[in-house]
């Protein structure tokens, strides 16, 4: 796989891993569940910290798309510099 490439797709997987973070944090806290006397049942989905609250796969997908994008703009520096120290 080629630089370029891989460094799109570090990118991609961290644009997707941090929507779907940001997706898991804004949900709703409260399921309404409607009764059969028209009445709205409210159950709390989690009472526990924002840390488990904001922890999904997003998490990981945001770490890995994170450093595969940065081990492959390493990639293209090292190629860049193999280059110019032929060129001398």
């Amino acid at each position: 796989m080629s630089s370029s490439l891989q460094a799109m797709f570090g990118v991609l997987l961290t644009a997707v891993g941090g929507l779907k973070t940001w997706l898991h944090i804004g949900a709703m806290s409260v399921l309404a569940l409607q009764t059969c006397n028209g009445k709205t049942l409210n159950v709390p989905l989690s009472q526990s910290s924002l840390f488990e609250q904001a922890h999904c796969w997003g998490c990981y997908a945001f770490t890995v798309g994170l450093g595969v994008a940065l081990f492959a703009v390493y990639q293209m520096m090292s190629e860049r510099r193999s280059v110019a120290v032929r060129m001398d």
